[in-house]
């Protein structure tokens, strides 16, 4: 079915015009990029929207953290005193 067909499957494989290969290509990459540009966007975003989160978490984790950890040491005390 497809002997003699050398000289079509060329200009298909390699051609430019809209009926071609690198035509379909040509219009699949530019769906993919399209979509890529809006995955962007939305990673931009949430970058932006995870830092600001950090900005004022952050610190009140910190504050949180060392505040456990003195409460803990102090709770401990008595116990660790039974030790020595």
């Amino acid at each position: 079915m497809a002997e003699g067909r050398t000289q079509e499957a060329t200009v298909f494989c390699i051609g430019w015009a809209s009926d071609t290969s690198n035509a379909h290509f040509g219009e699949w990459m530019k769906a993919v990029d399209e979509v890529t540009a809006i995955n962007q966007q939305h990673f931009d975003l949430a970058v932006r929207d995870g830092r600001g989160a950090l900005t004022t978490r952050a610190p009140l984790a910190g504050a949180a953290l060392l505040l456990t950890a003195g409460l803990t040491v102090l709770g401990l005390r008595r116990r660790l005193a039974e030790f020595r």
